[in-house]
């Protein structure tokens, strides 16, 4: 009765989030003509790209019952030490790797606090987000690092961020490869089912014999590799490190994965709906830009989409005890 019931639930999100889409799209479309054009939906999906990716990340580590606020520091930790290498001529496969090492670092040592020493994720990876912010400003000397003319490889540089592969950019097919393959390790895998089991109940994980701190260690150092992945991706398509980017990030993943019905108490959340979330989260934001509206405006949404999918959510799980 229980699983059936937590299958129609996420069968009854998922619904409610395509014919938000759908009413977003018919409602966007006929106030703005260009809202439907190559241009615009082009666009549109490099913006969501980099938020489908950091939101996968953020999936697993809600699921687990845990939360990353540093992600957004990690993506411009990961930009300005990939700029600076490749703004010194070094080859692409070094600033890559360099970045990706520097978010996976990043990923282990929230994992450690959170799983070894007991700290509670949200003043752990907030303490972080702090740390990993100065260490950007400290890097980078608070100045951006163009990166103009890589070595000349195939792909260059350019191509992670701005290129296309059949006239779909990049950015978006790296999203889908991302999002395939945690619905793969969720799904498919004993790690996926052993995360619901340590989400739902830790200490009941415990009993059954599950390593639950290596479980929780593993999760963040996931988020902390495609928080690195995303700042790669966003620094190829500045042409530049900028210790910035990556504001905000943090919280528009936790919005995506929460509007797509993952309980903050852990458990529960599927990356499906989560890029349902995501699509339903660009395109408001694209449509408000089309509609002049100010970032301010697209921030306050933003806010109050949060907080009525935690309201929403935290009214079923107390519908569910009862």
């Amino acid at each position: 009765m229980g699983i059936k019931r937590k299958n129609l639930d996420g069968v009854m999100e998922r619904l409610g989030l395509i014919v938000s889409l759908v009413l977003l799209v018919i409602i966007f479309s006929s106030v703005s003509r260009f809202f439907l054009t190559w241009d615009n939906i082009s666009n549109m999906l490099l913006s969501i790209a980099l938020l489908g990716i950091t939101a996968s990340g953020m999936t697993i580590v809600i699921i687990c019952g845990g939360v990353d606020l540093s992600i957004g520091s990690n993506i411009a930790l990961t930009g300005v030490i990939v700029g600076s290498i490749l703004h010194g001529g070094q080859p692409q496969w070094v600033g890559i790797l360099a970045g990706l090492g520097v978010g996976i670092l990043i990923g282990i040592l929230n994992g450690a606090s959170i799983s070894i020493f007991n700290i509670t994720p949200l003043i752990a990876t907030l303490a972080s987000m702090i740390i990993v912010k100065g260490a950007a400003f400290l890097y980078s000397g608070g100045i951006s690092f163009g990166i103009y003319n890589t070595v000349p490889v195939f792909p260059d540089f350019g191509f992670w961020g701005r290129g296309n592969i059949f006239n779909i950019p990049t950015p978006v097919i790296l999203l889908f490869i991302v999002m395939a393959i945690t619905f793969f390790i969720l799904s498919k895998t004993v790690f996926g089912r052993e995360l619901y089991a340590v989400g739902g109940n830790e200490e009941a994980a415990k009993v059954s014999g599950i390593k639950t701190t290596k479980i929780k260690a593993l999760t963040y150092l996931i988020s902390g590799g495609l928080g690195a992945f995303a700042g790669i991706i966003l620094a190829s398509r500045l042409t530049a490190g900028v210790p910035t980017a990556g504001t905000g990030y943090e919280m528009n993943a936790v919005a995506a994965v929460v509007l797509g019905g993952a309980s903050l108490n852990g458990g529960k959340g599927k990356i499906e709906n989560t890029l349902l979330a995501v699509l339903v989260l660009g395109v408001l934001s694209n449509g408000f830009v089309l509609m002049g509206f100010s970032t301010f405006l697209q921030d306050v949404a933003r806010g109050i989409i949060l907080l009525l999918s935690v309201g929403i959510d935290e009214a079923r799980n107390r519908g569910r005890t009862k």
